[in-house]
């Protein structure tokens, strides 16, 4: 499982696991403390972590917004949540 966060420094997505204690940015070089970091979402692999973080970021590009809001952020995790509930149903995301 890997968490989808944000540098507080920079605002660069990213994503850890989500038993790790530290993170450095891979943009910026800023520390932070994962436990002390809000998640976007929790995931279940990297390479599914790695797409949504390209896609949340070419998002915030588009829209030409700095962040997502609360509301945002409680739709992309229903999204996401519905997405899982449809692929252990055999039905292919989309």
């Amino acid at each position: 499982m890997y968490l989808i966060i944000r540098c507080p420094s920079c605002s660069t997505f990213t994503y850890v696991d989500r038993y790790q204690k530290w993170k450095l940015c891979p943009q910026c070089g800023h520390a932070q403390e994962i436990a002390r970091t809000p998640a976007y979402l929790d995931v279940e692999d990297f390479h599914e972590a790695e797409h949504i973080v390209k896609q949340m970021q070419k998002h915030l590009q588009a829209v030409k917004k700095k962040d997502f809001s609360p509301e945002e952020t409680a739709e992309l995790r229903h999204h996401y949540t519905e997405a899982l509930r449809k692929r252990g149903r055999g039905t292919p995301v989309q």
